[in-house]
């Protein structure tokens, strides 16, 4: 059980930092990125990639927040001249097409079979680490949220128009966030991988993007805990699907997929009854002698 606790602790705190990163972008800013999956999956690539070669660790992170950024920059520059809703399948094709680069060029991290990376084997340390990291996150995230940045992202998510007319430009605005945000998730990868040890394409589908999604609006977007308290939720949901399938008898692949359909139930009736979420986003009131 102890076991069980600490591993949950480690998931819960490392989608937490992907679930606070898909909040600085949509919650704050508006955005809707339906491939958040991406910079996750760059991060944890680049110590798979570096594993594979025969590159150090070091070089792995550094590999890793490299892509993460070139990703971002990659998928900004024709998003920039898109709407929101063209951004929001930009991001998806993205993160697919990468992940079927990843299954069908073998020589970059092993194709669909993945690579091993070498893996923190103490479950506590690695717990450890993960809290770390969403505690440093955290402190981030809050800083920009309360900070003239923050601010402008509100008001860009109410009405760009009026973010332009006040004299700011909110592509540069929107580019700012958009690479903070990968790079969050991006560290969320790399100890991912350090963590499990293993990285291949089938850990980062859409359906991972899904469930980020859903832990975000069950928590309440925009709010900082309800990010954490939703990703909680959720990913409490998932890794106790083991248990599930032998409590249960039923086959464990099964189990596994009524999960998402236990995941799209919960979105539905998030939306129906609770829309701002469990927590939902503080207001905020600004006097003008503020900084």
């Amino acid at each position: 059980m102890l076991d069980f606790l600490i591993f949950a602790v480690t998931m819960i705190s490392i989608w937490s930092v992907v679930a606070l990163s898909l909040d600085l972008q949509f919650g704050l800013t508006g955005l809707v990125n339906f491939g958040q999956i991406l910079p996750f999956a760059l991060g944890a690539y680049g110590p798979a990639i570096a594993a594979a070669h025969g590159f150090s660790l070091e070089e792995g992170i550094v590999l890793g927040l490299v892509l993460a950024a070139a990703g971002g920059l990659v998928v900004l520059v024709p998003a920039g001249r898109l709407s929101q809703d063209y951004w929001a399948l930009v991001s998806l094709g993205a993160a697919e097409l990468f992940r079927l680069l990843m299954v069908n060029v073998a020589p970059i991290a092993g194709g669909q079979d993945g690579t091993a990376v070498p893996r923190v084997s103490d479950p506590v340390v690695a717990m450890v680490l993960a809290v770390a990291l969403l505690a440093a996150m955290l402190l981030l995230a809050r800083r920009i949220d309360r900070s003239p940045l923050g601010r402008l992202l509100r008001v860009l998510r109410e009405d760009e128009l009026l973010a332009a007319t006040l004299g700011r430009n909110p592509f540069r605005a929107q580019a700012v966030i958009t690479l903070v945000s990968w790079l969050m998730a991006a560290l969320a990868g790399i100890l991912y991988a350090h963590i499990v040890g293993y990285v291949a394409p089938s850990s980062f589908t859409v359906g991972e993007t899904f469930i980020v999604w859903t832990a975000l609006i069950l928590g309440g977007a925009g709010s900082l805990v309800g990010a954490v308290v939703g990703t909680a939720f959720v990913q409490i949901i998932s890794v106790s699907t083991r248990f599930v399938a032998d409590w249960s008898g039923l086959p464990f692949d099964l189990v596994a997929n009524l999960r998402l359909g236990v995941f799209g139930l919960i979105l539905v009736l998030v939306f129906l009854f609770r829309r701002e979420g469990l927590f939902p986003e503080r207001k905020v009131t600004i006097h003008a002698a503020d900084p």
